[in-house]
């Protein structure tokens, strides 16, 4: 950015495109690695190079669960990119045009990514990776006929990880629970692949249970390794240390001119109350913040100014009670202190 005395010269058209530009750039925000994304992401490469030269079969597989709001589909993303472009640095050429591989000319796909929507079937989730590789399907084939299809390309586009986001959308129920996980299961054996799933509340669900009583655990509680994500704690001092690093990484990275560093960090209580230590919730409302500085031109973000943005309900119904509560136990310290 230009210094803040040449900004406020700038012409009204060069101001207005230089602060459309910051919006642009606040509304991306850095992704901040946490010290759970640090420890997840080692978790999911060591497994993956366990699994790189393992014998035919299903390979072990990650479950990672947890609350909504609390990262999981960014941190499975944000590894699934990092992992291909490692791949790209490293063997450009199987990503060119006209890669051929076995005699046949293929799209190298290393990664594959689903988000799974609500009440979807076993048919769905094939059709859904036929989908994501770009398969032209003929007809209303069968659930067999298609999935078959999709494993066969799966072994001819070298795919090496398959993410499931937001497993909990499969139709889990006990009627369809065993179906679902012996679907699940049979695409896991046919793919030299490492599986991913996320989901919220898969513990105590059909994934591992076949949606019957806790005795009928499936082979996917036998093969894949179950993993919680968290929201950020607030009792501990290690707790509040690793909140306030995260509030400093993500205020580091703000393009406004009248805000300096550690002005965030100050306000770390007030942040988590706002967002009851989620992640996506604390992105949120540092993202709308910045640019709320920049379009009321304070250019500085101040408790004043995040009480003027409102984020997800969920936050705001966690904040005005938090706010309810130290209201109502206020004129009590107030009466002990004068005692």
């Amino acid at each position: 950015m230009p210094p803040y005395e040449d900004y406020l010269k700038l012409p009204t058209d060069d101001r207005d495109d230089l602060n459309e530009i910051r919006d642009v750039y606040h509304s991306a925000l850095a992704i901040i690695d946490t010290s759970q994304v640090k420890r997840l992401h080692y978790i999911m490469e060591r497994r993956m190079k366990a699994n790189a030269r393992r014998a035919a079969g299903a390979r072990a597989g990650l479950v990672f669960d947890g609350p909504p709001t609390v990262g999981k589909s960014t941190l499975v993303k944000l590894f699934a990119a990092r992992y291909e472009k490692r791949l790209r640095r490293k063997n450009p050429d199987k990503f060119r045009d006209g890669y051929e591989s076995n005699g046949m000319l293929i799209d190298y796909t290393p990664v594959v990514y689903l988000s799974i929507p609500a009440r979807a079937t076993p048919k769905d989730l094939s059709v859904l990776l036929a989908d994501y590789l770009g398969m032209v399907q003929r007809g209303r084939g069968t659930q067999t006929d298609i999935t078959n299809h999709v494993l066969s390309v799966l072994s001819d586009v070298g795919t090496e990880l398959v993410i499931i986001d937001d497993v909990h959308f499969l139709d889990l129920s006990a009627k369809e629970g065993r179906v679902v996980n012996d679907h699940l299961k049979y695409i896991a054996n046919e793919t030299a692949a490492t599986f991913v799933y996320t989901g919220v509340n898969l513990k105590k669900s059909g994934l591992f249970l076949e949606g019957q009583a806790d005795s009928r655990a499936t082979q996917t509680s036998g093969r894949y390794t179950l993993h919680a994500v968290r929201k950020f704690g607030c009792t501990t001092a290690q707790d509040k240390l690793e909140w306030a690093q995260t509030v400093r990484a993500l205020e580091d990275t703000l393009a406004l001119y009248r805000h300096r560093p550690g002005q965030l960090v100050k306000l770390s209580p007030y942040l988590y109350d706002r967002t009851d230590g989620s992640i996506c919730a604390l992105t949120d409302l540092i993202r709308e913040s910045a640019i709320e500085a920049v379009m009321s031109e304070e250019e500085v973000i101040t408790r004043k100014l995040m009480e003027r943005v409102e984020i997800s309900e969920y936050a705001q119904a966690t904040y005005r009670q938090v706010v309810r509560q130290r209201r109502k136990t206020a004129p009590a310290r107030t009466k002990t202190a004068a005692s």
